[in-house]
């Protein structure tokens, strides 16, 4: 019908094809997917559980059952429904289709056996129409990515060249150039896809493209290239799905002028994976910074940041301690590769340091919490507080520029705030407290550090932008790669915004390409039967509203506001989409499959999570700590650790609104939601591309291809949907005008001249393009895929066409236009019949109308009209009535004025009479005021002469108070001169005694030393007599017996040697030359010398004993003498509060001068007596310092702590009196030290008895034979 007659309306051409029973036999096979015609002997795909599809073909047809019998390869025989059946084609090349939409059978499983045969050729990029799929190979495929390549796709079309990331960003650099507007390429798939790998290859042909223009454009470059590795190493981490998994998503926009060239990039991140920072799960890591420091800084930084390599740090590892291996080597390399990167970006060497020092302090901060259940000499607590390790808590605050205490007492200890004060007091925070307190603290410190690089980089490209080129007067092309969608054993807060962001994107997909799709063909008047599209706002609503409890539930919590805890708020979501019957649907609770077995696990529990229902499937998420995980700020003690810190890039992380100025609490929610929908709009405003990325298998092996797992992205991401309307439907349309001018040359010129669709069909005619395979539309051509490439060869290679081959377009044309011209005017002439008919029918149907309504409202009508002479009667009257009365209100006015002036006339001269009585009235008053005034002033004058006289009489008092104040200050001076003289003259007096008894002593030893000097001599004079007369009886016998007196004197030699050897123990031979004498004289001297150094070194020694007993017998009675005034201060203040005690100047019991001055006479008789005593068992001395321990009979043999304590038992101040009573009983251990050597040197050990007697003479104040000093202490 559009053949014949393009002037009809598309609505009209649509009702008449769908009411023509003729014209299904013109609509193309391919638009009608549902009828499908399977016959015996036709090749199927079978669906299979572990492959996805098996192939098979058709034994048999059953049709009233709508089922066939296949014969399955490798299999044996199965009977399947039809519905279940999807048509399979063989080609006998093997040969592969480069675009989806060309493939002969249309269905996912024709899809996914193109996707498998293409990766086991290395083939990993495959189109529909102009979406790229893109199959991960784990593995280098080499000559793939050059810049020969990228030569090679630059400026080519869309299926020129096989399909390659490159051929999308030069379609999206040419578009951008060409329309003068943004693209974006949106980078979607799951973790592990490559999807990181894929934008890296699309901004490296993205700058490939622009060229260099200058060094400007050179910089900008190397700094777009280099920002990559930054973002990686401090981005990305190794997960069960990825070894190179993006935790954070980043938009990535490249900006480029009118020419094409490169001016500037910008970065834009949305919410990093901070909780990865303190936990990650086995067989992951943590973000690949902390490795990469590790293993490529120097072995001097890591001792100065005290560091170890192969040390297994608590923040690098799992829950159970073990660490991923192998990435050793490339951590190495990767570090060198940020190193380098960020020196690119601009940060000199310094700037590195610093930040890598921080890194090294979180990972000191990571350590800081002792194991439970252990302890350690390094470890420290304090007020029962938790313990923490004294190493990293010292490493961690050196780093990060801390103070060491603070961070210790601020970590393990809160402040809570007193009511009605301003005032704060500090309580030790628990285990998991102090846990939750650390784990924020790090990682705030590492996503603001985060935050602060990726502002740095951005930084360096606007130092490179020139002053009068703002930002938007540049078109970009942005690069979006996000996470993709996640299902893990454990989905927590992260997670549900993860989904959330795919989610919107998949809603984008479905939105600006499939619907768009189908609405453009109705629009343009193609026949379509439409497909049913996904709808995901109610898991936007749900969601949404999740958020929204969330908030509140988390400001409750900073707030302290009823009972928000983690269950209420997950009972309050699945309450309220309970009430909501879409929502409903969606989020739901947590089904419990078996008690035991479900106890056993760890997963949550009915109140601890719930279900969301996706659209790539359903996740369990779990709600534990989120509404911590929600609140952005950190805590007050922690924030102003960082803001105090003395690093100035740890300070320059913190946030001003501390100690609650600013709000407590900043949802995380919200303003992801917030950057959601910025990006969303951002995205609006750009033509985008698209980029599907799959991951083949789930161990990340190369060469392997899972069916099952590639088929469930196919259909989760959309890609089924979007495959079948390219195929069904014309994936490049072009409009008129457009086609008109670059196909221009293809015809001749006389063509031109006529209309722009009249000349786009005869180009389809002349090049032969089959009706199937295209369409015209209101406004512009539709194609299927590949037949505008094949336009494009033709008119590249110059094709022309014979003059027959024009005759028959030209016949084919005039044939057209004259079928169109009489269906023209056969539709002319039937329209003015057609609306003639339609204006009688009209006009019948009112005058039909008018004469019903008529002969029905006649009689209203008259009554209306006698209703209506009614009114104008009473309106009449009643405008009579108010002409009267408006006359007798003005006279009434008149009257009313004239008694109101006769009343103002009377008043006005009361008023007058009343002033002037007034006056004289106000004149007598003033007079008396005055009056009153001046006696006021006289009494002033006198009470100020008063009080000049008691001011100078107290002026006197106050003199003569400071003359008494300062004789009595004068004499207070005198008696204390004179108690310092007397104390001086004791002192002196006794160092005079102390002299005299070392003298004595020294005497003494040295008469000793004489006589035992005298003695060893006599001894020796004795011997030496004795050799005398040895010698002379030798010479007697020698000249008797010449023989025999030789072999005599050799005996008596012998015997002397024996007999007489020197003092140190050597034998006199006969080869010494030594005289006996010189050598006794000899010995004697070294002798007395060993003496005098002995006794010298014993003095020394037992002089330094005393001092140090001194010293502490001194402390100690300053304490007492401190406790005995606070006791007397206390006393006065209860029972006597106006009375001053005088001040004693030595208020102790025992006098320091007498409690260790002895005789040696007493010293003696002591002993003495001590001897006297009988043997009795030893007895330990007691741990409070007594000399005698516990006894049967306590009656009569107590210890002297015991005594101690009854003497210095005080019931109205206890306090004071156990102080006392400690320092009493030091005093008397250091006594016992005193007598060791005496009670040691007696036959047996003091008796209890004994030790009381002892200790009751040193507490004796008013002994006289106590007083001569401790030089007798000396022996």
């Amino acid at each position: 019908c559009l053949d014949v007659c393009p002037a009809v309306p598309p609505i009209i051409w649509q009702w008449q094809t769908c009411q023509s029973a003729n014209s299904l036999h013109c609509w193309p096979l391919c638009l009608l997917p549902n009828m499908v015609n399977y016959a015996p002997g036709d090749l199927v795909f079978v669906p299979d559980e572990e492959k996805a599809f098996c192939a098979g073909k058709i034994l048999t047809i059953d049709a009233a059952a709508s089922k066939a019998e296949v014969d399955v390869l490798r299999g044996a025989p199965q009977t399947l429904p039809l519905s279940e059946l999807r048509l399979r084609f063989e080609r006998e090349d093997g040969a592969t289709a480069q675009d989806a939409t060309s493939l002969v059978f249309m269905s996912d499983a024709t899809i996914l056996e193109n996707l498998q045969k293409r990766h086991a050729k290395d083939e990993i990029y495959t189109y529909t129409a102009s979406v790229l799929l893109a199959v991960n190979p784990y593995k280098d495929i080499r000559g793939l990515y050059s810049d020969d390549q990228c030569a090679r796709y630059k400026g080519k079309h869309i299926g020129a060249l096989p399909p390659h990331p490159y051929a999308i960003a030069d379609a999206a650099y040419r578009a951008l150039v060409r329309e003068k507007k943004n693209q974006g390429l949106l980078i979607s798939g799951e973790s592990g896809a490559g999807k990181t790998e894929t934008a890296k290859i699309v901004m490296h042909f993205l700058a490939f493209a622009s060229g260099s223009a200058g060094s400007r454009a050179d910089n900008i470059q190397a700094r777009v290239l280099r920002a990559q590795p930054i973002l990686e190493s401090m981005g990305n981490a190794a997960t069960m799905r990825n070894s190179n998994s993006s935790r954070f998503g980043k938009y990535n926009r490249v900006f480029f002028d009118e020419q094409g060239a490169l001016v500037d990039a910008g970065i834009t991140t949305y919410l990093l994976e901070s909780s990865r920072v303190v936990t990650h799960g086995d067989r992951e890591r943590n973000y690949h910074c902390f490795y990469e420091l590790l293993r490529g800084v120097e072995e001097a930084k890591l001792r100065e940041w005290n560091l170890e390599r192969d040390r297994k740090y608590r923040l690098l590892s799992s829950c159970n301690g073990q660490q991923l291996e192998g990435f050793e080597t490339r951590d190495r390399i990767n570090f060198k590769r940020m190193c380098d990167a960020l020196r690119t970006v601009g940060l000199d060497e310094e700037s590195i340091d610093n930040m890598l020092r921080v890194l090294a302090g979180l990972i000191h901060l990571g350590d800081l919490e002792l194991d439970e259940g252990s302890s350690s000499e390094e470890s420290s607590s304090s007020d029962d507080g938790v313990e923490v390790v004294d190493d990293s808590v010292q490493a961690a605050s050196k780093l990060l520029g801390l103070d060491e205490d603070q961070l210790r007492r601020r970590l393990t200890h809160k402040r809570v705030a007193v009511p009605g004060r301003t005032s704060f007091h500090e309580v030790a925070r628990s285990r998991s407290q102090f846990r939750h307190a650390l784990q924020s603290f790090i990682k705030a410190i590492y996503k603001r550090l985060f935050d602060r690089t990726v502002q740095r980089i951005n930084d360096c490209f606007r130092d490179q932008r020139t002053p009068s080129s703002p930002e938007e007067a540049y078109n970009h092309i942005g690069i979006l790669d996000i996470y993709g969608f996640e299902n893990l054993a454990r989905n927590s807060f992260e997670q549900l915004c993860i989904n959330l962001a795919n989610e919107r994107l998949q809603q984008y997909f479905v939105e600006n390409v499939l619907r768009a799709e189908q609405e453009l063909y109705n629009r343009e008047g193609l026949p379509w039967t439409g497909l049913p599209l996904p709808d995901a706002q109610p898991v936007f609503q749900a969601i949404g509203q999740t958020f929204k409890t969330l908030d509140e539930y988390s400001q409750n919590l900073t707030r302290g506001v009823g009972n928000a805890t983690d269950k209420t708020f997950c009972k309050k979501v699945l309450e309220e989409a309970a009430k909501d019957p879409l929502r409903k649907e969606v989020l739901k609770q947590i089904k419990m499959t078996g008690n035991a077995a479900r106890r056993s696990t760890n997963g949550p529990g009915l109140d601890e999570g719930f279900i969301i229902k996706h659209y790539a499937g359903s996740v369990q998420y779990n709600t534990e700590g989120w509404l911590d995980k929600n609140n952005d700020r950190l805590l007050a003690e922690c924030e102003e650790l960082i803001c105090e810190s003395s690093d100035p890039l740890v300070q320059s992380l913190g946030e001003e609104e501390t100690n609650g100025k600013g709000p407590l609490f900043r949802s995380i929610s919200k303003k992801y939601s917030k950057d959601l929908e910025a990006l969303l709009e951002t995205l609006s405003t750009c033509n985008l591309h698209y980029i599907r990325c799959f991951k083949p298998n789930e161990e990340q092996k190369p060469d392997s291809f899972s069916p099952r797992m590639v088929l469930d992205q196919l259909v989760q991401c959309g890609t089924i949907e979007l495959v079948k309307i390219m195929h069904d439907g014309y994936p490049n349309r072009c409009p008129f005008e457009e086609i008109t001018t670059r196909f221009r040359s293809l015809l001749p010129e006389s063509f031109q001249r006529y209309g722009m669709r009249t000349f786009v069909e005869a180009l389809m005619m002349a090049y032969e393009v089959p009706e199937n395979q295209w369409a015209l539309g209101m406004s512009r051509l539709f194609l299927k895929a590949g037949q505008l490439h094949a336009l494009e060869e033709m008119r590249s290679e110059g094709s022309s066409l014979s003059s027959e081959k024009l005759q028959e377009i030209v016949r084919a044309i005039v044939r057209r236009r004259w079928i169109r011209a009489g269906h023209a005017i056969r539709l002319c002439n039937y329209l003015p019949r057609f609306m003639n008919g339609i204006y009688t029918r009209r006009a019948r149907n009112s005058l039909s109308q008018v004469a019903t309504l008529s002969s029905r409202l006649l009689p209203r009508l008259l009554a209306a009209r006698k209703r209506v002479a009614d009114r104008h009667v009473a309106v009449r009257h009643r405008f009579v009535r108010a002409v009267h009365a408006i006359t007798l209100s003005k006279d009434l006015f008149r009257k009313i004025q004239q008694k109101r002036r006769d009343h103002w006339v009377a008043e006005w001269q009361k008023s007058v009479t009343l002033i002037v009585q007034a006056k004289r009235w106000l004149k007598r008053a003033r007079r008396t005021i005055m009056e009153i005034e001046h006696k006021r002033e006289l009494e002033l004058k006198r009470e100020e002469e008063r009080l000049a006289e008691a001011a100078r009489k107290a002026k006197e008092a106050q003199e003569q108070f400071e003359l008494d104040k300062k004789r009595w200050e004068e004499e207070a001076a005198a008696k204390l001169e004179a108690a310092k003289q007397e104390a001086e003259a004791a002192k002196k007096k006794e160092e005079e005694e102390r002299k005299n008894f070392l003298e004595q002593e020294r005497q003494k030893m040295m008469e000793e030393m004489a006589e035992e000097r005298r003695k060893f001599m006599a001894q020796m004079e004795e011997q030496r007599q004795a050799m005398d007369e040895e010698r002379r009886r030798q010479t007697i016998r020698s000249q008797a017996s010449p023989q025999r007196t030789g072999s005599l004197a050799m005996s008596a030699g012998e015997e002397a040697r024996h007999r007489v050897t020197s003092p140190t123990g050597t034998s006199i031979t006969e080869t010494q030359e030594l005289d006996l004498g010189d050598s006794a004289s000899v010995a004697a001297t070294s002798t007395t010398k060993h003496l005098e150094d002995t006794v010298r070194r014993m003095m020394i020694e037992r002089e330094a004993k005393d001092k140090e007993l001194l010293e502490k017998m001194a402390k100690i009675e300053e304490e007492n003498r401190t406790l005995r005034q606070q006791v007397e201060q206390d006393r006065h203040q209860r029972y006597m509060p106006n009375f001053t005690p005088p001040q004693n100047q030595n208020p102790s019991p025992i006098p320091l001068d007498h409690q260790l001055s002895f005789t040696p006479e007493q010293l003696e008789a002591r002993k003495s007596k001590t001897s006297k005593q009988p043997k009795q068992r030893p007895s330990m001395v007691s741990s409070r310092g007594s000399l005698g321990c516990g006894n049967r009979d306590k009656d009569k043999r107590r210890s002297v702590t015991t005594e101690a304590l009854l003497k210095g038992w005080d019931r109205d101040n206890m306090k004071y009196s156990k102080t006392k009573r400690f320092h009493e009983e030091q005093r008397h251990f250091l006594l016992e030290d005193i007598y060791q050597h005496d009670l040691s040197s007696s036959d047996s050990r003091p008796t209890a008895q004994q030790g009381r007697n002892l200790a009751a003479e040193f507490n004796t104040t008013e002994e006289p034979e106590l007083e001569q000093g401790p030089a007798t202490r000396m022996r």
